[in-house]
C-alpha cells in the first residue's frame, strides 16, 4: 500500500516596486505568478497545489513589510491555510536583510516552506543557509545601489534648475510636455500683489486681511493617489514660504544652496530682495524687543480661549513703558481673531501672587525679595508642579477687569520636564546605523567562503546564485 502523498498549499507571492506597466494586460506581476504556477505544476507528483487566492503587490518597494498583499499572505499563514510561499526570485519577498531574517523565522515557527523558483537552494543545510544568505544581502546590496544612484540623479536635477515633481508651487501650473513650470495667469498676478502688498504695509498681518477680502486662497489639488485638497485660505506659514522662497525669481533652493532654475519667474529680482530686507529688519527689531521686554511668565501663560501663548510686549505713552502679554494669534492675526487681546502685566503678576499666597504655594514676602530671574524661575517650577503632580489642583486668577486665567489647565503637556526621559527612550529604540563598508566587507567574505568550500570561479558563483559575474567581481575588487 502506498503512501498518503499530504496536499502542500502553495500561495504565490509577486511583488513590483514601480507601478509602471501596471495597466498592461500581460504584465511584470503575471510573468512571475506563471513562472511560479509552472513550477508548483512540476511538483504536482508531490501534492503541490497552488491557492486561488492572489497575494500581489504592484508598486511597493521590498524595503519594508509595509504592503497589502504580504501583509495578507502573513495573515493567511497564521490562519494555516498556506503551507509554501513560492516565489520568483528571493528579492520579491523583501530586500532587507533584517526583514527577510524574521520572516523566514516565522516561516519556520509555522511550519511553512520558501521556495525561490529562479534560485535553488535548500534551507535545511548550512550551505543552503549560506546561499541564501548571500542572496539576500546582495538584494540590500542592489537596493542601496539604487537609493544611491536615484539620489545622486535627483540632485543632479535639481542644481540644474530642474523641477522633480511634487506639489505644484502656488503661481504656478506644470506643462506636461516639458515636464516644467510655467506662471500660471491668474495666481501669478496674486503672487505679484503679495509681495507688493507686504513692500507697502511693512508687515504681514495686514497683507494677510487683505487676501482674506480678495478671497486669495490657495486652489484645489488632486493628488496623485487620487485624494482631493480643497481650496483654502493662506495661512501666516503659508504666506511666508511664499515671501521667503527664491523659486518666484526663476531660482532654485537645494541644500541652502540657490541655484539658477529653468522656469520663470513671477516678481522681479529687485522686489524679492527688497522684501528679504524687509523680513531681516523686522526679525531683528522682533529680537530686539523681546530682549528688552521683561515678562516673568513668558512661556507659562496660555490664552483660555484659543490656547495660543501670552507674548509679552510693552507701548509708550508720555515716554513711559507699560507692559502687557498680548495673545499671540491676535499679534499675528488681528484683534478680531481672539476676544482675549492683552492683559497688564503688572495686575496679572500681582493677581497670580496674591493668589498662590491664598493657597498656601507661594510665600509673597519671599518672592518679592528675589530678583526678575529667580522669580521667573520660581514661577515655572511651580505652575510646573500645579499642572502635573497635582491635576486636581487649579489656580484662578481674576483680574479687576474680570478676565479670568486657569493655571494648569492651559500649560501645554509637552513643555514639562517629564518628556526629557521619554524623548530619551524613544532614541534609544532607534535602530543604529548600518554601517555600509562594514557590511560590504562582510558579504565579500560571505562569497569568498562559499567559492571556497564549492570550489568555484568568480564566474561559477555567479551563475550558481544568480547573479551577474559583474557585480560579484566589483564587490570582492573593492573589499
Amino acid at each position: 500500500m502506498s503512501d498518503i502523498i499530504k496536499p502542500m498549499n502553495c500561495a504565490v507571492y509577486t511583488r513590483k516596486s514601480t507601478s509602471e506597466g501596471l495597466e498592461q494586460d500581460f504584465n511584470s506581476l503575471d510573468a512571475q505568478r506563471e513562472a511560479c504556477m509552472a513550477f508548483i505544476k512540476s511538483q504536482r507528483g508531490e501534492g503541490w497545489q497552488a491557492l486561488e487566492t492572489s497575494y500581489d503587490d504592484g508598486g511597493y518597494t521590498g524595503a519594508n513589510t509595509d504592503r497589502p498583499g504580504l501583509q495578507r499572505l502573513i495573515e493567511d499563514i497564521k490562519l494555516g491555510k498556506v503551507n509554501c510561499v513560492v516565489v520568483y526570485k528571493v528579492d520579491r519577498l523583501s530586500r532587507s536583510l533584517l526583514d527577510f531574517s524574521q520572516l523566514l523565522e516565522f516561516f519556520d515557527k509555522r511550519e511553512v516552506s520558501f521556495v525561490s523558483v529562479t534560485q535553488n537552494f535548500n534551507t535545511k543545510t548550512s550551505m543552503g543557509r549560506l546561499t541564501l544568505n548571500i542572496l539576500l544581502s546582495f538584494a540590500q546590496f542592489e537596493r542601496e545601489i539604487i537609493s544611491e544612484r536615484t539620489r545622486d540623479k535627483m540632485a543632479a536635477s535639481r542644481m540644474k534648475g530642474k523641477f522633480l515633481g511634487g506639489g505644484i508651487p502656488f503661481g504656478y501650473q506644470l506643462d506636461e510636455k516639458a515636464h516644467k513650470l510655467v506662471p500660471h495667469p491668474e495666481t501669478a498676478e496674486e503672487v505679484r500683489f503679495i509681495f507688493n502688498s507686504v513692500l507697502e504695509e511693512k508687515s504681514v498681518v495686514p497683507v494677510l486681511a487683505q487676501l482674506e477680502k480678495r478671497g486669495i486662497v490657495l486652489r484645489e489639488r488632486k493628488c496623485k493617489n487620487g485624494r482631493v485638497l480643497p481650496a483654502r485660505p493662506i495661512s501666516r506659514a503659508q504666506l511666508y514660504h511664499i515671501i521667503h522662497n527664491p523659486l518666484y525669481i526663476g531660482k532654485v533652493l537645494y541644500k541652502k544652496k540657490i541655484y539658477e532654475g529653468e522656469h520663470d519667474g513671477i516678481v522681479s529680482v529687485e522686489t524679492f530682495e527688497a522684501v528679504q530686507e524687509l523680513l531681516n529688519n523686522g526679525r531683528k527689531m522682533y529680537e530686539m524687543v523681546r530682549k528688552a521686554t521683561p515678562g516673568i511668565l513668558r512661556g507659562l501663560l496660555f490664552c483660555e480661549v484659543c490656547g495660543s501663548p501670552m507674548v509679552p510686549i510693552y507701548g509708550k505713552k508720555k515716554n513711559t513703558k507699560h507692559f502687557y502679554y498680548i495673545c499671540r494669534k491676535c499679534r499675528e492675526e488681528g484683534y478680531k481673531s481672539c476676544p482675549t487681546r492683552t492683559v497688564r502685566q503688572r495686575e496679572f503678576h500681582l493677581a497670580l501672587i496674591a493668589e498662590l499666597d491664598k493657597n498656601g504655594v507661594l510665600s509673597r514676602a519671599l518672592f518679592e525679595q528675589l530678583s526678575e530671574y529667580e522669580q521667573e524661575e520660581t514661577l515655572k517650577s511651580i505652575i510646573c508642579r500645579i499642572g502635573y503632580e497635582y491635576q486636581e489642583s487649579k489656580i484662578t486668577v481674576v483680574l479687576r477687569s474680570g478676565t479670568e486665567f486657569s493655571f494648569c489647565a492651559n500649560v501645554k503637556p509637552h513643555s514639562g520636564p517629564w518628556k526629557r526621559s521619554e524623548l530619551v527612550a524613544r532614541k534609544a529604540d532607534k535602530q543604529p546605523k548600518v554601517d555600509k563598508a562594514l557590511y560590504k566587507q562582510t558579504l565579500a567574505l560571505q562569497i569568498r567562503e562559499y567559492m571556497r568550500l564549492n570550489g568555484l570561479s568568480q564566474a561559477a558563483c555567479a551563475r550558481a546564485l544568480g547573479l551577474t559575474a559583474a557585480r560579484v567581481s566589483q564587490l570582492l575588487k573593492e573589499n
